[in-house]
């Protein structure tokens, strides 16, 4: 400290009572350099902690200052506080004060001054008017801030103050790290949450009091026109109302809200997936923040309770239009404890959330969380559940389920953070969905397994129409069924393996179109994310009735990882009419317009051929061969040059009394060909198949034969169209594909 002037003024009778008639300081240069370990203050708290008992001021002398300054040096920069002022006698026994303050350097500047009057008792009563301020902090940077407080001083002590104070432009930056924020992420959840943030316009104003040894009073807080930036966030145009109570002791200081306060996002860009319709806004309904003196340090608890409004967000997609997601958020509550020697412990919790998202007609409601931050027992955990989850189309896929689970650290003491989930979910007394993961921080590696449990089907138990209303129309369901899927990924690789199983074991059923006996299916999936599988892949069904029995179906089969995936049919057969019919292998594509297969016949029974088809009175002996090609397009069934032929000699009667009377006039060789083809022994049958998409089916019978007993056993060549049900082993054909084609297209629409 350096002073160029000391003026002192007196009288000689006042000098010997002690007391001066004046003081006049100039050039007062005061040197604190704030960046040392041990502050240079230290000899001024005698000062400050002096008691009422302390305090006699029998004589005010009147006093100036001129030309001084503070100087101030730390790490962050320096400052230099230039002050001037005076007091003067004011009324009998009390003086009023003028001080004036222009604060300049690298931190900030500002201008300040101070009006008071003071009495011998040490009591003041002044105003302190700060303007023309800005401040540049390494932490922080106001362009501009102004305000003004009052007070009032007892016997040298604070006892009231009501302060009004504005600032504007003021930013936050966040820290800067040679880490991505995805790696911090990684390893701390909070490294990314808040980067940078802005605020146009703050104003504070406080009305504080003494009350003994404590302090009572309000403090509201505004906030207009901010924006901050938390990983890939960006928030505009925040504004914050908060009408605080304050109580400060010299134990502990607590705030709260007097009345609820109000948060309101106008403009959030949640990153280039997501997209707000509707700004976020939110009341905070308690805010409960309590700083505690203890032993040890400082202690800092806080209850805080928000209720945001109801708001819609979009999800962006590259190749497809925006899911639009509706979202009540329930109510928010944050709890928890900062000390200096633990770290912070506390709650997030989330009551009462919905969400509903109308193209996918999900909606989930009763949705509650909490997330326990270095809890004593649990480490950081997670427990959730979702009361209901509904499916809200006419039809809907699935019954309405629960879900429930928790992410619990799993690491011992000392030990790398190892992060499990676990979640069940399904029906009332049903719970058959289940979903286990983990993931490692440090190395980035985790899982993810989603299963249906093993669920047992028996007509007088459980049926699938409880868990989904699109299966209530299976009857008399028995069998087994499960399902599994399994992910896999790391920090270096991403998602590096995928597979899926999918099992039925010995299941039946009835439709209305159909009844089926005795289904077994395996699929295996080596990759879930272009579905593939390997070889082998077996379907058999012991018996299906679609108004034609079929009896062991075998059907082998491998999906091939195209885009969209392929299923490369291997092998494909059935009993059928006494025979086995067979697909060639193909390589069908679902998505694909048309499918085009080769059906083979072999030994396929003439008599139960002839039935099916139901020509009257119409029978036959022996065996059918040959193949069909047949297309499916459009959901019909199209046939082009399909031939069945007889592979030996047979019989084939037509009785037909309607046919004989509606012929009896025709003439002596309609006669004759009835009469041969009332019991016609034949050398050669074949049969013919044409159906295109415009047209019916055509069925052409040939027949090279005779009839011993007409014309001395003359041999004919006989050609006849049929019309005939036929179609009805188009039309089963057609619908085992289409069936088994709708169940892979809607596969590949939801993958």
């Amino acid at each position: 400290m350096r002073i160029d002037k000391i003026l002192v003024t007196w009288q000689l009778r006042d000098l010997l009572a002690g007391k001066l008639a004046s003081v006049e300081i100039s050039g007062l240069q005061w040197v604190l350099d704030l960046s040392e370990d041990r502050p240079p203050l230290n000899f001024l708290q005698a000062m400050i902690s002096m008691t009422e008992n302390d305090i006699s001021v029998p004589w005010l002398p009147a006093f100036s200052l001129r030309n001084s300054a503070i100087h101030l040096h730390s790490t962050a920069g320096d400052l230099m506080i230039a002050l001037s002022g005076d007091s003067e006698q004011g009324q009998p026994d009390t003086r009023a004060i003028r001080l004036h303050t222009v604060v300049s350097g690298s931190l900030g500047q500002t201008k300040g001054t101070l009006a008071a009057t003071l009495d011998k008792q040490g009591n003041m009563q002044g105003k302190v008017i700060v303007s023309e301020g800005m401040l540049n902090l390494p932490e922080a940077k106001i362009s501009s801030f102004a305000g003004q407080a009052t007070f009032t001083v007892s016997a040298m002590q604070l006892q009231h103050i009501r302060s009004e104070f504005a600032l504007s432009d003021i930013k936050l930056p966040g820290k800067t790290s040679a880490k991505p924020v995805s790696g911090q992420a990684d390893k701390d959840p909070a490294a990314f949450l808040l980067r940078d943030i802005g605020i146009n316009q703050i104003s504070l104003t406080g009305d504080i009091r003494r009350s003994t040894d404590s302090w009572a009073g309000q403090l509201d807080l505004d906030i207009d026109g901010g924006q901050l930036a938390a990983g890939s966030m960006n928030i505009q145009q925040v504004s914050v109302s908060l009408p605080m109570q304050v109580n400060l002791n010299q134990e502990n200081w607590r705030i709260g809200l007097r009345s609820p306060g109000q948060v309101t996002l106008g403009k959030v860009n949640p990153g280039k997936a997501l997209r707000f319709q509707t700004p976020p806004k939110f009341s905070i309904s308690q805010a409960n923040l309590e700083l505690v003196k203890t032993s040890q340090g400082l202690a800092l608890t806080h209850d805080i309770v928000a209720t945001p409004k109801s708001f819609n967000m979009l999800i962006e997609q590259d190749k497809s239009p925006a899911i639009e997601v509706q979202i009540r958020p329930g109510k928010i509550a944050l709890t928890g404890k900062l000390d200096t020697t633990k770290k912070y412990q506390g709650q997030f919790i989330i009551i009462n959330a919905a969400l509903l998202s109308p193209q996918s007609r999900l909606q989930l409601k009763a949705i509650s969380a909490t997330v326990h931050l270095n809890g004593p027992e649990t480490g950081t955990a997670v427990d959730f559940s979702i009361g209901q989850l509904r499916h809200l189309a006419p039809e809907p896929l699935f019954a309405a389920l629960s879900i429930s689970g928790n992410i619990r650290n799993e690491a011992a003491d000392g030990k790398p953070t190892k992060y499990a989930l676990n979640v069940a979910g399904g029906v009332p007394g049903l719970r058959y969905l289940r979903i286990t993961g983990k993931h490692s921080p440090d190395s980035g590696n985790g899982m993810l397994k989603a299963e249906i449990v093993p669920l047992n089907f028996s007509p007088d138990r459980v049926q699938p129409g409880a868990i989904s209303p699109v299966l209530s129309r299976l009857e008399n369901v028995s069998g087994r069924v499960s399902a599994n899927t399994q992910f896999k990924w790391s920090r270096k690789g991403g998602l590096h393996s995928s597979r899926g199983a999918f099992e039925l074991r010995n299941v039946s059923f009835s439709h209305e179109s159909a009844k089926i006996s005795d289904l077994n299916a395996s699929l295996n999936l080596e990759n879930l994310l272009s579905p593939s599988s390997p070889p082998q892949q077996i379907i058999t069904i012991r018996h299906i009735d679609f108004g034609i029995p079929v009896e062991n179906l075998l059907v082998s089969y491998r999906i091939e990882g195209a885009d969209p995936p392929h299923i490369a049919l291997e092998k494909a057969q059935f009993s059928m009419m006494d025979g086995t019919v067979s697909l060639a292998p193909v390589v069908i594509n679902p998505a694909a317009a048309h499918a085009d297969i080769l059906v083979r016949a072999d030994n396929i029974d003439l008599e139960t051929f002839f039935n099916l088809i139901q020509i009257d009175k119409l029978t036959g002996s022996g065996h059918l061969d040959d193949q069909i090609p047949i297309r499916l397009e459009d959901n019909q069934v199209m046939i082009r040059k399909g031939h069945l032929a007889a592979k030996a000699p047979g019989v084939l009667r037509f009785q037909s009394a309607k046919a004989s009377q509606l012929l009896a006039t025709a003439g002596e060789e309609m006669n004759l060909l009835l009469q041969a083809v009332q019991d016609f022994h034949y050398t050669e049958l074949s049969l013919d198949l044409d159906k295109s998409a415009a047209h019916g089916l055509v069925a052409k019978l040939s027949l090279l034969g005779n009839n011993p007993e007409v014309k001395d056993g003359q041999v004919f060549r006989l050609n006849i169209n049929l019309e005939s049900d036929i179609d009805k082993i188009l039309q089963t054909i057609n619908r085992g594909y289409s069936l088994s084609n709708e169940i892979l297209r809607s596969t590949l629409r939801r993958h």
